[in-house]
C-alpha cells in the first residue's frame, strides 16, 4: 500500500531512471555513399550477391535497412562498371549488430571478386567493427538507435578501408574519369580542344563556296 508521499515521488523515481538512457542522435539522411566519387571498374558488370539474413538475436533485424543490406547499398553506390568485358562480384562476408551484457557491437565485411573467361583475376577484401557501451537495461527503443549508431559508424570505416583496398590492389582493374567526369580517360585521346572566341563570321570572297557556321548552318553569300 502506497501512502500520499510515495505516490507523489514515483513520477520523479521514474525521471530519475530515464536519466540513466544515453542520449543518441541519429542523422536524418538515409544511408547512402552516391555523394562520393564511385569506382568505375573495367568490367561489363557489377553482381551484388544478396547478404545473408539477420539472425533473431541480432539488434539490426529491427532497423530499417538492416546491416546486410546497407553493406550491399554501400557496393551498389561505390562500384561502377565502366568496361566491355567481364565481370565483378560483390558479396557480404559479415554483418551483424549483437548485444552481449552491456557490449553492443556492430561487426561488417565485404568482398569484391574480378571475374573472367580464365576464373577469378583478382580480388579484395575490407571489414570493420564499432561498438559501445549499453546498460543491459537500456529500453528497446534505446538498444534499436544504439544498433543504427554503430552500424553507421562501421559502415563508415567499412567504405574507407574498401576504397583503400581496390586503390592498391585492383589498381590494374580502375578506370578513372576524365576532368568532365564521365568518359574514361583514354591514352592518346583529346582531353580538351580550345576555340576561338566568338565574333562576327568572315566574309567570303565574291564567287567563294558556301561557308559553315556555328550551329551546323551554311551561311550563302549573293554573288
Amino acid at each position: 500500500m502506497l501512502n500520499r508521499r510515495s505516490a507523489l515521488l514515483l513520477p520523479l523515481l521514474a525521471a530519475a531512471c530515464g536519466r540513466d538512457e544515453p542520449v543518441i542522435n541519429l542523422p536524418s539522411t538515409p544511408i547512402g555513399f552516391r555523394h562520393l566519387l564511385p569506382l568505375r571498374l573495367n568490367v561489363a558488370d557489377v553482381a551484388l550477391a544478396e547478404p545473408p539474413p539477420p539472425a533473431g538475436n541480432d539488434l539490426g533485424a529491427r532497423l530499417a535497412l538492416p546491416p546486410g543490406a546497407a553493406v550491399r547499398q554501400m557496393g551498389s553506390d561505390r562500384l561502377v562498371p565502366a568496361g566491355s568485358t567481364g565481370q565483378a562480384q560483390f558479396s557480404v562476408t559479415q554483418a551483424s549488430v549483437l548485444q552481449t551484457g552491456g557490449l553492443v557491437l556492430c561487426q561488417l565485411g565485404c568482398r569484391l571478386d574480378i571475374l573472367g573467361d580464365g576464373g577469378r583475376l583478382g580480388f579484395v577484401e575490407a571489414s570493420a567493427r564499432a561498438q559501445m557501451t549499453l546498460s543491459t537495461s537500456a529500453s528497446a527503443n534505446t538498444r534499436q538507435r544504439a544498433a543504427e549508431a554503430m552500424l553507421r559508424e562501421a559502415l563508415g570505416r567499412l567504405n574507407v578501408e574498401f576504397e583503400f583496398q581496390v586503390r592498391r590492389n585492383l589498381r590494374a582493374w580502375l578506370v578513372e574519369a576524365s576532368a568532365a567526369g564521365s568518359a574514361p580517360v583514354v591514352p592518346g585521346a583529346v582531353q580538351r580542344e580550345d576555340l576561338a572566341p566568338a565574333g562576327p563570321a568572315p566574309i567570303a570572297a565574291p564567287g567563294a563556296a558556301p561557308m559553315a557556321v556555328p550551329g551546323g548552318g551554311v551561311l550563302q553569300l549573293p554573288r
